[in-house]
């Protein structure tokens, strides 16, 4: 038995994932690594712990033993005070008057509106302001931080991260760790212990809106001070050791002291997980959004200092003790949720301040009080635990569409349970509509990897995507492909036949015979196996025993054709759809990854590439108006699975375009959503007009093959001879079939429809033309659609016969084949 390769190819590389080996332990020359390693974080954090405020001051000449915060690094350290002043503006507009008294740790006498745990997400605007930096840009030797290739130094131009853009828009998804071990601490005069600070990670991501197409995504790591609600972030690599020297851009000696502590119990506990083998990255405050670690091919990128200030849910004057009780009382709820009755939860807001050390550049969040609020409102988000309550609803409407998806395709399939009704369907048109199924299997599958807090709603949407293309879609594909394989192998020979009419082979030109032939000689003398030459013309006959195209296939009426080279049989049908099965999961693969290496593109790429893929899979009904043109047939699918799929299909980008508050965080482009969204009106009007004007009332003639018209004008005289069997002026029937008409109006006639048994009443054209009833109009196009006339001339009601054809294409009285509708 013969054996697939492929899947020889697939069981050999399970097998070797199966036994492969478990990675082996770290070598000497690795373990020398992390030992160095080790050995600069110790010395980092003894540091860290030996300084005092006011050890790093760049205007007095004070600096520290780190990487980036020496003298010689040239960054534009000179700005750091005027950051810590901004910073301060951003936290007295926040919190008002009392600002300086929650800074140098001082009661104010009341509590402020402000979440704890910031963990979730918040959007906005910035805007590039940096005057300050641009008088004294930094200036270092660029050489000193090209990576070495394999064949030697790599020059480097400019840095990654950098940023020339004017304006654009932010998002920052915190992560807060509110364990003690990551906390810090401190107990008021009556004796209550109150927490101070948390570490906290936030990935950053700055789009440009100007034009310059700039993008990218930055992780930090810092403390969140919760008395004031501001936070420090900063990133850390070989060039800058920012997490170790962040107690140094604190404005006070208090919240100095408390990030020092913060930092320290982070760096200590980094430092066990190392030593443990429970973290092996060579560096654990990585900047980089995927969490790799730079290596010595990764070009130099820009650091980045950030200050944000959280900003209360209202005014400061305005709350009392019992607001910020049923604040903690809501967030308590949210993050465990026991079912007690809480009002909906707020928003956070915050705004921002950030900087560049080494690239000179500054960005701040656009909103009050230097710009309007119609301008901008400075980051509003929503927490983790909002996101993902959002995130289930959300999942459960999609379920929804899935489930009405499924069930539509299951009344088709049951509508289409017939080799009649299958050959109309546009096999494109189902593949495209699978091909979205398997897309969204593929997506959740993996969202479901890195969102476990909802993984089981994930996994569920996951299955029935997978449900409705593997057991429906793809079945529903296989019998469309089997049926309509004859009418593959007829365009096939017909494209061969026109290809061997418009390059014919040249005769052999026959040889003169011999005037003198030698004399034959006896047949007892013949060697054997020799062939006689007689002369004649040979016959050759081909290897594949295939006839002669103008001969029939076999002679034999009512005995199946010989399998042969041009009648595949059903296992070569098969193998054909293995293939085009195999294919399919290629493209369905490769818009994947072309998908996931789109996120990181630039913001206007980005967005037509996502608006230009849902364009072209909104056209799935386009390949059933070119069949249904080509077949000159008026329908082929449900009215209810068209109008159905196409609300359905339509909603997930209705969800993404049209609505605000989207998982993604994706701008509304109402425009986009009208284009797309009128796209699929038109394919459905173009269906509904092959309904009712014809298949083919949009396309020329010779654009498409010819067909059978079933409703043409019956006319009367010699010319047409197109009157159903059986009438009086037939000649070919001597019986009169059709009734005489008894009225008024002599262009009508009456015959008996031999399904239904029932009348049929239509116009016939008179020998002079002149009592045609407007049959060539709109008009007479719709009363034309009631009846149908056969090739073999027999007349029925367009409903009886339709409903015939469904399960067979004969006729009902002669049996004779009818063609496809």
């Amino acid at each position: 038995m013969a054996t697939d390769p492929r899947a020889l190819v697939a069981i050999i590389i399970i097998l070797f994932m199966i036994f492969s080996p478990d990675p082996q332990p770290p070598n000497i020359a690795q373990k020398a690594g992390v030992d160095d390693v080790l050995g600069l974080e110790r010395y980092a954090l003894d540091l860290t712990e030996r300084s005092v405020f006011g050890d790093f001051s760049p205007p007095d000449g004070k600096w520290l033993n780190l990487s980036g915060f020496t003298n010689e690094t040239g960054f534009a350290w000179t700005y750091l005070d005027d950051f810590r002043s901004k910073g301060e503006r951003l936290t007295q507009y926040a919190l008002g008057d009392e600002t300086r008294n929650k800074l140098l740790g001082q009661p104010v006498g009341r509590s402020l509106a402000l979440y704890n745990n910031v963990s979730g997400v918040v959007h906005g605007q910035w805007i590039r302001k940096d005057d300050a930096l641009a008088s004294n840009p930094p200036r270092f030797n660029m050489s000193l931080y090209a990576p070495e290739g394999p064949f030697g130094t790599i020059p480097v131009s400019s840095f990654n991260r950098n940023l020339t853009a004017r304006e654009g828009r932010v998002r920052i998804r915190f992560e807060e760790f509110d364990t003690r071990s990551l906390n810090d601490t401190r107990r008021t005069l009556d004796g209550q212990e109150v927490q101070t600070g948390q570490f906290v990670t936030a990935q950053i991501r700055l789009d440009s809106t100007d034009g310059s197409n700039e993008s990218w995504e930055v992780q930090v790591n810092g403390v969140h001070f919760l008395e004031t609600g501001h936070m420090i972030l900063t990133t850390t690599s070989d060039k800058l050791a920012g997490i170790y020297a962040l107690p140094h851009l604190t404005q006070t000696p208090y919240y100095y002291q408390i990030a020092q502590h913060i930092v320290s119990r982070a760096v200590n506990e980094t430092i066990i997980r190392q030593v443990d083998g429970r973290q092996r990255l060579s560096s654990p405050f990585t900047s980089n959004a995927d969490g790799t670690t730079d290596t010595q091919f990764t070009m130099p990128h820009c650091e980045f200092i950030v200050y944000l200030q959280q900003i209360p849910m209202m005014p400061v004057e305005r709350v009392e003790n019992e607001d910020s009780a049923l604040l903690q009382l809501l967030e308590d709820e949210l993050r465990f949720p026991t079912g007690a009755a809480v009002p909906q939860s707020q928003e956070m807001r915050f705004s921002m301040i950030a900087f560049s050390p080494d690239c000179g550049y500054s960005v701040e969040s656009k909103g009050p009080p230097d710009f309007p609020t119609q301008q901008g409102n400075h980051m509003s988000g929503i927490k983790i635990e909002v996101e993902q309550q959002q995130a289930r609803h959300h999942i459960l409407f999609y379920i929804c569409v899935l489930g009405g998806q499924l069930w539509l395709l299951t009344r088709q399939m049951k509508e289409a349970s017939t080799p009649s009704m299958r050959s109309r369907i546009s096999f494109y048109t189902v593949s495209m509509l699978a091909l979205g199924d398997g897309f969204t299997t593929m997506t959740f599958a993996l969202i479901s990897l890195f969102v476990p807090g909802l993984w089981v709603l994930l996994i569920a949407t996951c299955f029935l995507a997978f449900l409705s293309i593997s057991f429906f879609g793809m079945r529903f594909l296989m019998d469309i492909w089997t049926v309509q394989a004859p009418e593959r192998e007829r365009r096939d020979r017909e494209r061969r036949a026109a290809a061997a009419a418009a390059n014919p082979i040249p005769a052999a030109s026959p040889t003169p015979l011999d005037p003198n032939p030698p004399a034959a000689a006896p047949l007892n003398g013949i060697a054997p196996g020799r062939m006689l030459d007689s002369g004649a013309i040979p016959i050759i006959v081909p290897s594949d025993q295939d006839e002669p195209v103008d001969e029939p296939a076999n002679t034999l009426n009512g005995l199946p054709a010989p399998a042969t080279a041009a009648t595949p049989t059903a296992v070569e049908r098969t193998y054909t759809f293995g293939a085009l099965y195999t294919r399919f999961y290629f493209l369905l693969l490769a818009t994947l990854f072309l998908s996931l290496n789109a996120t990181s593109w630039p913001p206007t790429l980005r967005r037509f590439y996502f608006t230009l893929l849902a364009f072209l899979y909104l056209s799935f009904w386009v390949p059933q108006i070119i069949r249904n043109s080509f077949r000159n047939c008026r329908r082929a699918l449900r009215w209810e699975y068209i109008i159905g799929q196409s609300i359905l299909r339509l909603s997930p980008f209705a969800y993404f375009y049209g609505y605000r508050s989207n998982v993604l965080f994706a701008d509304v482009d109402f425009i986009d959503l009208s284009i797309l969204a009128g796209w699929v009106w038109l394919q459905c009007i173009a269906l509904a007009s092959q309904e009712i004007l014809g298949p083919r009332w949009f396309v020329r003639g010779n654009w498409v093959p010819p067909a059978y018209d079933y409703h043409p004008i019956l006319r009367e005289d010699e010319e047409g001879g197109n009157l159903p069997v059986g009438t009086e002026n037939d000649p070919a029937s001597p019986t009169l079939g059709a009734k005489i008409n008894l009225g008024s109006d002599k262009s009508k006639r009456v015959f008996d429809c031999a399904i239904c048994m029932q009348d049929i009443e239509v116009h016939v054209l008179g020998p002079d033309g002149a009592a045609d009833g407007g049959l060539a109009g709109a008009g007479g196009l719709l009363a034309r659609r009631a009846y149908m006339l056969t090739p073999c001339r027999h007349i029925f009601h367009a409903k009886c016969l339709e409903g015939w054809m469904k399960f067979r294409l004969q006729c009902p009285i002669c049996r004779e084949d009818l063609p496809p509708m």
